[in-house]
């Protein structure tokens, strides 16, 4: 478990590199990559994927949020590198083969696997959006 939380940070980061993060950010991206990683290795053996992808989702968009403000950097800068380690990659690859091979059992886990994953990550996403939103408003004056 701990070398795939080592090497899904060490992926996101260089991602971040890849995709031209500005050179301040990356040590955010791997902290944030840390994070998403760490929560959902550690809860996906025994909540499933779809409460581990959710609530690594949660900390990993309130993380993202604190640091824009502190920082004065829009938050998908960290936000979108970060999310790397959650993505359903080898599950979306065995779906879509076992669905060519007409193997329908291993299809249908599979794909239910992906579905979610991705849920969880959207769910998660949103969840933290509102909370954010909903805090900003409170704490504005009118």
């Amino acid at each position: 478990m701990i070398k795939q939380i080592i090497f899904c940070t060490i992926g996101s980061t260089f991602f971040a590199i890849g995709m031209k993060a500005p050179k301040n950010c990356i040590y955010l991206v791997f902290i944030g990559s840390l994070i998403t990683a760490s929560i959902e290795r550690m809860l996906s053996d025994y909540y499933g994927e779809l409460i581990a992808c959710c609530i690594a989702m949660i900390c990993l968009v309130f993380f993202c949020e604190l640091i824009s403000r502190v920082k004065k950097l829009p938050s998908t800068v960290i936000l979108m590198p970060s999310t790397i380690p959650l993505l359903p990659g080898s599950s979306i690859y065995y779906t879509m083969m076992y669905a060519i091979t007409s193997d329908n059992v291993k299809f249908m886990h599979y794909a239910k696997s992906t579905i979610l994953t991705g849920l969880g990550i959207s769910l998660g996403a949103v969840i933290a959006t509102i909370t954010v939103k909903l805090l900003e408003k409170k704490r504005l004056p009118k």
